[in-house]
């Protein structure tokens, strides 16, 4: 036997052996490969060399395990079963049925307890194998956390700070005065910067980009009143304006999502428009699962777009 054993093992050695001794021929091993038998006497005899030990001897042309192959054996057959299992995980995970599939979510409070468990619920129908990880912060975070890929895909308000980002859907949203449907101005269609003057006012905190925009609003107009409540998310603007705290101003695309609390929504003039993204990682392919829960986001911010304005704004 060569001295050489160092030659270079691979798969196909492991596949060799296994066939080999699953038929007990090359000839055969070879039909089942699909190689030649001279191809799979090479890999077994490199296998062998690799070894150091002799693995089959010839007895009345049919190969039988050594001594030293019958010990060795199970251990080869279980790197080869191994091996199996890697290529079935392999295909599961690109096939997105592998059970084993991580979803890495990252949205804003709000909509972590509104819209986000109605779309997992439906997702998790069609892909009840995949597990789901919800994280939440304010947008800043959010880019990060996608930026860094700890977030497969997350929700965020544009322009994003943050580098390394893809905008795999834009959605457009507008400012929104949000109260209680007994409030004095909740039939209006409109209102305006002077019609909120001596109102209890709810508006979202200083780290908002909204919040600035609407304080040179009102500076622009003379409204020098302060906010009776600051909210740090959406839905809790809402839930105050709904016990009759006061007027919450909002973006409309998160203030829709609580249609069913005793709420009015009334645009605030002039507009001051909103675009949130849902953002992925640039220069990464996007895992196959988060693909596929890009297709209930769209229809959610579909179904969105189309609420009619005489019901809700």
């Amino acid at each position: 036997m060569s001295k050489d054993n160092n030659l270079p093992i691979n798969v196909k050695h492991i596949e060799a052996y296994d066939a080999i001794s699953a038929t007990g021929s090359t000839i055969a091993a070879a039909a089942e490969l699909g190689i030649s038998q001279s191809n799979a006497s090479r890999m077994l005899h490199q296998l062998e060399n690799y070894l150091g030990v002799r693995l089959f001897d010839r007895e009345k042309n049919r190969l039988s395990p050594t001594r030293e192959g019958l010990q060795l054996g199970p251990e080869i057959r279980s790197i080869s079963d191994r091996l199996h299992a890697l290529r079935i995980s392999a295909r599961e995970l690109e096939s997105g049925r592998s059970g084993e599939i991580l979803l890495r979510l990252a949205f804003p409070a709000s909509l972590t307890v509104t819209m986000v468990p109605r779309l997992i619920r439906r997702f998790r129908l069609e892909n009840p194998q995949v597990r789901t990880e919800i994280a939440s912060g304010n947008y800043l975070t959010i880019e990060r956390m996608v930026a860094d890929r700890v977030a497969d895909i997350g929700f965020v308000r544009l322009p994003a700070v943050s580098a390394g980002l893809k905008h795999e859907i834009t959605m457009s949203s507008r400012n929104v005065c949000v109260m209680h449907e007994d409030h004095p101005l909740a039939s209006e269609k409109v209102l305006s910067v002077n019609d909120l003057k001596g109102q209890d006012l709810i508006l979202l905190n200083r780290e908002r980009p909204m919040r600035h925009e609407l304080e040179a609003l009102f500076y622009k107009a003379g409204l020098r009143q302060r906010p009776v409540v600051e909210a740090h998310s959406v839905a809790c603007a809402c839930a105050l304006a709904a016990e009759g705290l006061g007027i919450g101003i909002v973006g409309s695309l998160l203030a829709k999502e609580h249609t069913q609390l005793p709420l009015r929504f009334v645009p605030l003039e002039p507009v001051l428009p909103v675009t949130y993204a849902i953002i992925s990682a640039d220069g990464y392919a996007l895992p196959k699962i988060a693909q596929r829960f890009l297709h209930y986001l769209s229809e959610w911010e579909m179904m969105k777009a189309v609420v009619p304005k005489a019901d809700v704004f």
